[in-house]
């Protein structure tokens, strides 16, 4: 079982892990090694929030795919454009299979593109299910077993497959990175295999999911006590706080301001 962190606040997917850590458990892990052109990794959420109000948890747009299990559905997530709200409530543990981007593509019954910020139904058909599996949320050691034993006999992933995610992989090491040009150039792609890439696997083009990496690098400084808005304009290289409110807003749906009060 190899562990990749187990505290919300290293989490990269949720606005204000480290405000929300005290709402939620959350571990992640990496799958077998043979498995690992596949799935990015598992994750393991529970809560008990037994005799206080209903946590809505806001998630930030993501590229990847994911399977979730619990007690009462099995489904997936397409890719999220667009930050969603997840509600939170009594006591409950999920399991989750995080997908490399693109890789669940071919198992879809549908394009891809049709499936942009939908949760659906899996129904056993996205991927050779050879039979149902019963996960033990909080026995990790034990799902995680199920679970690499389930995906076994998965294909590794097609050699595009592998470049999209090396160049993801670039993106999410350099945060840095301004420019699709800059980004092509560190992924060792030129412009026009990166666009090409981006737009066949996820379905967006790299100028928005440069934006909306940069976007997430901005609410991590923001998370920061030592920045404030005008650093993080300076960090970005923006050219004003209009032009930081417009990217928040394009991306995440709000501003500078509405994150900090959220």
């Amino acid at each position: 079982m190899r562990q990749t962190h187990t505290h919300l606040a290293n989490a990269s997917g949720v606005f204000h892990p480290s405000k929300n850590a005290q709402y939620y458990n959350l571990n992640i892990y990496q799958p077998a090694e043979h498995l690992d052109s596949i799935i990015d990794c598992y994750w393991f959420a529970d809560w008990d929030l037994q005799g206080t109000t209903t946590h809505i948890q806001r998630n930030l747009p993501s590229p990847n795919m994911h399977l979730v299990f619990d007690h009462l559905s099995t489904y997936y997530t397409g890719v999220m454009t667009q930050a969603y709200e997840t509600p939170l409530a009594g006591e409950h543990a999920i399991v989750g299979v995080k997908f490399k981007i693109g890789a669940l593509n071919r198992y879809l019954p549908c394009d891809h593109n049709a499936l942009k910020n939908l949760h659906f139904n899996s129904n056993g058909v996205l991927l050779p299910l050879k039979k149902e599996k019963s996960l033990v949320p909080k026995n990790h050691k034990a799902s995680i077993y199920i679970l690499n034993q389930l995906f076994h006999d998965l294909p590794p992933a097609s050699s595009q497959i592998k470049k999209v995610n090396h160049a993801w992989q670039t993106l999410l090491n350099n945060p840095d990175i301004d420019t699709v040009q800059s980004w092509a150039n560190l992924a060792q792609l030129s412009v026009r295999t990166l666009q090409r890439l981006c737009t066949e696997h996820i379905g967006l083009t790299p100028k928005w999911l440069l934006r909306k990496q940069r976007c997430i690098y901005a609410i991590k400084l923001l998370d920061n006590k030592d920045y404030d808005i005008y650093d993080v304009i300076l960090h970005l290289k923006l050219s004003d706080q209009a032009h930081l409110i417009k990217e928040f807003k394009n991306v995440l749906g709000l501003t500078p301001r509405q994150y900090l009060n959220l």
